[in-house]
């Protein structure tokens, strides 16, 4: 997490062929911001419940759309989180 930044992240993206928007952004900020507080990769159902505290209303079918190859794979990925092991 430690040598994360914006041209990794893009760098990476690009390589999973995914087009950044404005709502990736937002789903990989606040997957850092998670990580940052409680050091742990968030759940799809721990990170909805966040967003939707931060005001960031999306839904798990959101996610899907936004990350048709995997959501926790991608994202984690994306987002130079570790994967979490009890997501599929």
């Amino acid at each position: 997490m430690k040598k994360w930044n914006i041209k990794f992240a893009k760098s990476t993206a690009k390589k999973l062929n995914i087009n950044m928007s404005q709502k990736h952004w937002k789903i990989i900020f606040c997957m850092r911001k998670f990580y940052k507080k409680y050091n742990l990769t968030p759940t799809i159902r721990m990170l909805l419940k966040y967003m939707k505290k931060k005001k960031i209303f999306l839904t798990s079918q959101d996610l899907f759309i936004l990350f048709p190859k995997g959501f926790m794979k991608n994202a984690s990925q994306i987002s130079g989180l570790p994967k979490n092991q009890n997501c599929f």
